[in-house]
């Protein structure tokens, strides 16, 4: 069986997750070179992974025979460069979101990937999660009837050692605030389960001022499906409310992601208690989506996650933004130019 050698490029706290996802996943991968451009994370990350070396030379990754693929796991600012390069140096790619600044830099990403002959995976874990893979199904099952909307929301308090990077406060470099760092998560999981959105509107606001772009921000949103969905996303929530984040309304019946009833469950009349868990856990969401992306590389999978699905939730975003500058409802298709 063949075992993908793979890059780990950025070595901070994101990039532990992954380092349990390929542990996850020995049988089929395993990272060989941890590269950052600080060697003392260089270094850590090597040494958590055990058998790797490290080094602070993105050229060196790229020019090594044994590396099969590329784990980009830098701010996203830095990922169209470094996508870029490594296609052209014949590596597939697994990209972690949000896949870059601007619909260009996505569409120069994933041309070079064509190019190349090489898979560009977009690194979302609400793409691959079980839950959401399920969600899907049953709403094409017609368990709900006919879907008229989704809700998601996505709040917490960003802060610690884990957030609090200079980056992810500066609009300029990073190209917005909360829905484009997390917000985008839940932008997926409408796209995903929803299907394709047709305009949006948006309101957003700032609570703490030392944050650098908007930290909460209301999403409305028709889809082209003429269902409606809306988002709440903030990083400015005092405490993280631990009960569903997304619910899918149907004539029929609603299907709650998270909270207490599990990780997906199906709400109707006709039940036994008007409800049935159809997965109590998804496990580890960077595990399969790690899975999902070996699944393509080595064994010719249809992609789940290509680079047009973060292109797709950068569109969403960005009309977003331009809804809140413009005051009015955007079109998806508006900032398609």
């Amino acid at each position: 069986m063949k075992i993908l050698n793979v890059a780990l490029v950025g070595c901070g706290i994101i990039s532990e997750e992954h380092i349990r996802a390929y542990s996850a996943n020995k049988e089929r991968a395993r990272i060989v070179i941890c590269c950052d451009i600080d060697p003392d994370k260089a270094s850590a990350r090597a040494e958590l992974v055990g058998d790797a070396r490290a080094t602070t030379r993105f050229e060196e990754v790229l020019a090594d025979s044994e590396v099969d693929a590329v784990e980009i796991c830098t701010p996203h600012h830095l990922h169209t460069e470094a996508v870029i390069a490594a296609a052209q140096a014949g590596k597939h790619i697994l990209c972690q979101k949000p896949l870059a600044k601007t619909l260009a830099e996505c569409d120069a990403m994933i041309a070079a990937a064509e190019d190349a002959g090489v898979t560009l995976f977009y690194g979302e874990m609400n793409r691959t999660l079980p839950a959401a893979v399920m969600a899907k199904q049953v709403i094409d099952e017609g368990r709900i009837g006919t879907l008229i909307g989704v809700q998601a929301r996505t709040a917490h308090w960003q802060g610690g050692v884990y957030m609090s990077t200079a980056w992810r406060y500066d609009p300029k470099i990073t190209g917005g605030g909360q829905l484009l760092d997390g917000g985008i998560h839940a932008v997926d999981l409408m796209l995903h389960i929803g299907g394709p959105i047709e305009s949006v509107t948006a309101f957003s606001a700032r609570f703490r001022p030392e944050l650098g772009g908007e930290d909460t921000t209301v999403v409305n949103a028709r889809f082209d499906g003429g269902h409606l969905g809306s988002l709440f996303t903030s990083q400015a929530a005092g405490i993280w409310v631990p009960e569903a984040n997304f619910i899918a309304f149907g004539t029929e019946g609603a299907l709650t992601l998270g909270g207490s009833h599990g990780a997906l469950a199906l709400h109707r009349y006709d039940l036994p208690g008007h409800k049935q868990v159809l997965l109590e856990r998804n496990g580890d969401p960077f595990a399969f989506m790690t899975s999902r992306y070996l699944d393509t590389v080595l064994d010719g999978a249809p992609s789940i996650s290509p680079g047009i699905v973060g292109r797709d939730n950068l569109a969403v975003v960005l009309a977003a933004y331009e809804s809140v500058r413009l005051g009015r409802e955007v079109r998806i298709e508006e900032i398609e130019g």
